[in-house]
């Protein structure tokens, strides 16, 4: 199994409760390595497959898998 790392933005509506939207990611899987509670995301790791279900948790408005990017205006290997 692969664990990738993801973003996961947390709906305005539901930053009041911003531990339990935390807590839900844990329960279906994630590593949560850095809470930024004041903008509302959450950032760590999951299982790939288990993707799809930080999509569903109520309160989560967005997840983001983090891509790897190749340096400015150049070639990976230049």
């Amino acid at each position: 199994m692969t664990r990738i790392l993801v973003t996961v933005l947390v709906d305005d509506d539901y930053l009041g409760r911003f531990s339990e939207v935390v807590d839900r990611c844990i329960d279906v899987g994630m590593a949560v390595q850095r809470q930024m509670t004041s903008i509302g995301v959450i950032y760590g790791t999951v299982d790939e497959t288990r993707i799809g279900s930080l999509g569903h948790i109520l309160g989560v408005r967005h997840v983001e898998a983090s891509r790897e990017v190749g340096p400015l205006g150049g070639h990976p290997g230049n």
